[in-house]
């Protein structure tokens, strides 16, 4: 048995127990009680949805063309997104009577008949040689999701094909990923698992730092966090209602000439070093821009910097860490 009939994308090693039990044993789908198809994808026709990962907001890779892996022995995808917003998954097993080849051409065309492009897609064996069945690959796509019980080790451990899909329209963007595998030994049809992330910006409530704050934060701690300045993901440009907390930072230092302070930006630990210290300097750099240009302050007053994953505030191995640790500090000089 080689690696391509059971890659690690899909779990450990299905239990020698599972793997000799005859066909007549195979479990059957059963319709999650209260369940429904996304909204933008429907299920290949006959398909029973047997779990349902609700709605959360989440960070996921997206390969958007070939991986390192494939190029030069890497397991990075050096052009892959990492879109943000509200990710739902929907685990489906089809007909015993169908093949997993006839599920996936099925969902290609439906998606280009929606309006979606292909971003990648490979199958059987390119997808190893991709790189897709990787350990971080599986870390950041497939264990995002709230899977119930037993799914990821149940749902794939043979064969697969794979794509990612993008849809912008109407006002809508939503990304897809899909992973279809053959029937095996433990289900009766091919099984699908359908991933959706539609973008948006993560909901923080009160993230306002108001003067007051600024101060007492910069008087006692040397430095305080500022989730008031949002920019899109992967990008530097300051979006426009992050001006509040600008006029904020603004009033303290003008209340203080003498007051001199780094802009620090920070990001949380996805993507690589190189890139996260990339885009927290430009972060910062944008913040000290917007101060000197739109609110008058001495840019000799100023100084950016960034550290990308290097001091974080929380775990990175949940969504709500990560989003503590990306993040502009103003810090005392």
């Amino acid at each position: 048995m080689n690696r391509l009939q059971i890659p690690r994308l899909f779990g450990l090693l299905v239990s020698a127990l599972w793997l000799a039990l005859p066909a007549h044993a195979q479990r059957a789908a059963t319709e999650m009680p209260g369940a429904a198809d996304h909204p933008l994808l429907s299920r290949y026709a006959g398909s029973v949805l047997q779990a349902v990962s609700q709605p959360a907001f989440e960070q996921l890779l997206v390969p958007n063309g070939p991986s390192a892996q494939a190029q030069a022995g890497g397991r990075e995808f050096p052009s892959a997104l990492r879109p943000e917003g509200n990710l739902s998954a929907h685990f489906y097993v089809a007909a015993k009577d169908r093949t997993g080849l006839e599920v996936f051409r099925s969902y290609e065309r439906a998606l280009g008949s929606a309006g979606f492009k292909i971003l990648f897609r490979c199958e059987l064996k390119a997808c190893y040689d991709e790189g897709i069945e990787s350990i971080s690959i599986k870390r950041e796509t497939l264990e995002r999701v709230k899977w119930p019980k037993n799914v990821l080790t149940d749902a794939m451990e043979r064969e697969f094909r794979f794509l990612t899909a993008h849809l912008k329209q109407g006002g809508r963007e939503a990304f897809v990923l899909l992973f279809v595998a053959d029937r095996n030994s433990i289900w009766e049809g091919p099984r699908t698992m359908q991933l959706v992330l539609e973008p948006k910006a993560m909901d923080d409530g009160q993230v306002l730092v108001n003067a007051g704050k600024l101060r007492q934060g910069l008087g006692t701690e040397g430095r305080i966090a500022l989730y008031g300045l949002s920019f899109d993901t992967g990008k530097s440009v300051i979006k426009p209602e992050s001006r509040a907390q600008l006029v904020e930072m603004a009033s303290v230092l003008a209340a203080d000439p003498r007051l001199k302070v780094a802009i620090v930006g920070h990001t949380d630990i996805e993507g690589t070093v190189e890139a996260n210290l990339k885009l927290s300097q430009a972060r910062a750099e944008a913040v000290v821009q917007s101060l000197v240009r739109e609110h008058g302050v001495n840019a000799a007053r100023l100084d950016a910097k960034g550290v990308a994953a290097y001091a974080p505030v929380a775990s990175n191995a949940s969504p709500e860490g990560r989003a503590k640790n990306r993040r502009v500090e103003m810090v005392q000089r």
